[in-house]
């Protein structure tokens, strides 16, 4: 059929194309992303074209179709599948065409102090709870679920609630990272003190309560990707052993969070103590999750309801969005809204919109191709910052340049599930504020440069002397 041959054929040019950037890259966040780019675009089509198909796959999106649209196997379909796997394919091919083949230079490391961050993300986090202080009270009293309650009843605040969440996690996520690579960290010389490890703990164990309380997942993924991309790219020969394990709780935890987020928060202590042995099935939570569907959806919904684009709305949105919600209460919404309305959604749901259907609702069918190319240019632009560091740059540069990479993967996923838009979320959450928390914290090494040694199984290795300091250096 021809559903599946357009799958397969996608998903094996897909495969090929990741496999031929990471040659160049040597970059594991580059598999990352195109396997959320996969997942999110046309992982969830092989259940659909199975069951509607006269086959069972077993998974569980049929309450979707109830509060969206129903899916059917017709031209619409198949053109929305092309759309993506399109997207996907030119995105790839971007990057590819971008990315020089010269490898990447070798960079002097930068001393980190730990302090800074466990401060500034501590506020962060302090600042965020007492943002959302009085909805989980309402929550609370009212005995329903903190999540529904929080998502239904917004106001000016909850984005900078947000973007205050992934302050609180994406910095300290980077600098535990960096204090597990010890000495092996090729980018950072660790300046640690007894308590750098509980406190770290201290923060991040925090912030995923608070995350679990409210049942927000992209945060943490977000965490999660960055740390262990940051870890991985910091030394030459990784705990991959350690590295699964964390993974493994990592996504347990995620599947947690969408396990009990429906449940009561005056009831969350009970329904832990009564469900917790029936929160295990994290394999069918990533196969089966609404997230492979929600945005999936998108494509076809616009095409089916010959949804006309509006010329280039997200980009009037995005200009508009430089100033806060708290001065301009009705400044103009993004895309999604005009996607929803469109669709006849349910509101207050949740469902998300497609990178590449945002897109399309801006300039119809060339801006699925469009969209790809500003996003693999984006993300070249990150991946190649390293190589633009010189002798004389500047520390703020010298820095993003570092953890663009990783912070660029984790923030694709909720890229994916928004339209243009999400630009606006990449450039504050996901590089001035905790970049800027990084800057507070760090400071080119002084003294002699690293001992560099080159060998083709290992690339690049560092020794660098410990300098005389009161703290300890490393590991």
């Amino acid at each position: 059929m021809e559903y599946f041959a357009l799958l397969a054929t996608a998903t094996l040019v897909i495969a090929v194309l990741a496999w031929a950037v990471y040659q160049k890259t040597r970059d594991l966040g580059t598999v990352i992303g195109a396997g959320a780019l996969y997942y999110w675009s046309l992982f969830g089509a092989w259940s659909l074209v199975i069951d509607k198909t006269g086959g069972f796959s077993g998974k569980h999106y049929y309450y979707l179709e109830a509060k969206m649209f129903p899916i059917e196997l017709d031209g619409n379909y198949l053109i929305s599948l092309a759309l993506y796997a399109g997207f996907i394919i030119v995105l790839q091919l971007t990057l590819l065409a971008i990315t020089p083949t010269r490898r990447e230079p070798p960079v002097v490391r930068l001393i980190l102090r730990h302090e800074p961050i466990l401060l500034l993300t501590s506020l962060a986090a302090v600042a965020s709870m007492l943002l959302i202080r009085d909805k989980l009270s309402a929550a609370w009293d009212l005995n329903t679920s903190a999540y529904w309650y929080t998502r239904t009843q917004t106001d000016e605040w909850f984005t900078l609630h947000q973007v205050l969440n992934r302050a609180a996690l994406l910095p300290a996520a980077i600098g535990l990272a960096t204090l597990l690579a010890g000495k092996q960290s090729r980018y950072f010389v660790s300046v640690r003190r007894r308590y750098t490890l509980l406190g770290y703990g201290a923060v991040l164990g925090g912030m995923c309560l608070f995350t679990f309380l409210l049942g927000n997942k992209n945060e943490v993924l977000a965490a999660l990707v960055a740390g262990v991309l940051a870890y991985l790219s910091s030394v030459r020969r990784p705990q991959w052993i350690k590295t699964g394990v964390v993974l493994a709780a990592g996504l347990w935890f995620l599947y947690a969070i969408d396990f009990f987020r429906a449940y009561p928060l005056s009831g969350m202590a009970q329904a832990v103590t009564e469900h917790v042995e029936d929160a295990t099935e994290v394999g069918r939570f990533v196969t089966s999750s609404n997230e492979a569907f929600a945005a999936h959806f998108s494509m076809y919904g616009v095409l089916s309801r010959d949804v006309e684009p509006r010329f280039g709305y997200s980009l009037y949105s995005l200009a508009c969005s430089v100033i806060p919600r708290i001065f301009w209460p009705d400044r103009p919404r993004d895309i999604y809204l005009y996607y929803s309305e469109s669709v006849g959604t349910i509101q207050n749901q949740g469902y998300s919109l497609h990178h590449a259907t945002g897109w399309y609702l801006n300039f119809g069918y060339l801006g699925v191709p469009l969209g790809a190319v500003v996003m693999g240019l984006v993300w070249g632009y990150c991946q190649n910052a390293r190589r633009r560091i010189r002798r004389r740059t500047g520390l703020p540069f010298r820095l993003f340049a570092t953890v663009a990479p990783w912070f660029f993967a984790a923030c694709l996923p909720p890229m994916l599930r928004a339209g243009p838009e999400a630009y606006k979320g990449l450039i504050i959450e996901g590089a001035l504020i905790p970049v800027a928390v990084l800057i507070l914290a760090c400071r080119p090494k002084r003294g002699r440069a690293p001992k560099l040694s080159w060998s083709a199984q290992s690339g690049w290795s560092v020794n660098t002397p410990a300098p005389g300091m009161g703290a300890r250096i490393s590991a």
